[in-house]
């Protein structure tokens, strides 16, 4: 995660120092007419090559910035997201978690310390969530998923349950077990039958 960020910087910074050569090129071109028969035969640009390399360098500027962005969670890859001015398109493909475990974006200032917000919520098999953010362009986001793979567990003859959770429910069971019991501190909690008969 942290090379392919570094990359994403290297070729944003590289993208904006070949904005500023083209653009100072330009400059000197126009108050130069040496300088810019000298840069025609070094080249070999007419006009419309270099209308064609300034839109390259500004597309790539472009994105680059779009693209480095969005940051992802293990088990999640981005899948052709993009941010616009005011919108925030997010999609993705996942590998390793639940396709019913949620999937929160938050967003803070681009380069900046400062807490990350929420933004929205969708479950990992919707692979994509759509949202408006006034400048949107301006904020870096952070895709990620709160659930945990659960570790290997070998027993004798004791059920093992893993619950994952969300932001709204923490710590939600989502299963049953046939003839079996809930404890918690050493009493059993559930099912309603087995309380009563414990109690009893």
């Amino acid at each position: 995660m942290e090379k392919i960020e570094a990359i994403e910087s290297v070729l944003m910074v590289a993208c904006f120092a070949g904005l500023a050569v083209c653009l100072f090129a330009l400059a000197v071109m126009q108050v130069l007419p040496s300088v810019t028969a000298a840069i025609k035969r070094w080249f070999g640009l007419d006009r419309f090559g270099k209308l064609v390399c300034a839109a390259c360098v500004v597309g790539a500027v472009m994105y680059g910035g779009s693209k480095g962005i969005i940051r992802w969670d293990d088990g999640l890859r981005d899948n052709g997201s993009e941010v616009t001015n005011d919108t925030v398109r997010i999609r993705w493909t996942y590998q390793g978690i639940p396709g019913a475990s949620s999937v929160f974006i938050d967003y803070r200032l681009a380069g900046s310390t400062n807490e990350w917000e929420g933004l929205g919520e969708a479950v990992a098999s919707a692979l994509g969530w759509d949202g408006t953010l006034e400048n949107a362009t301006n904020y870096e986001y952070w895709v990620y998923s709160t659930y945990v793979p659960p570790v290997p567990v070998h027993t004798n003859g004791v059920w093992v349950g893993q619950t994952y959770e969300t932001k709204a429910r923490a710590g939600a069971a989502a299963f049953l077990i046939l003839n079996g019991r809930v404890k918690e501190h050493g009493r059993t909690i559930a099912p309603p039958g087995a309380k009563r008969k414990e109690e009893e």
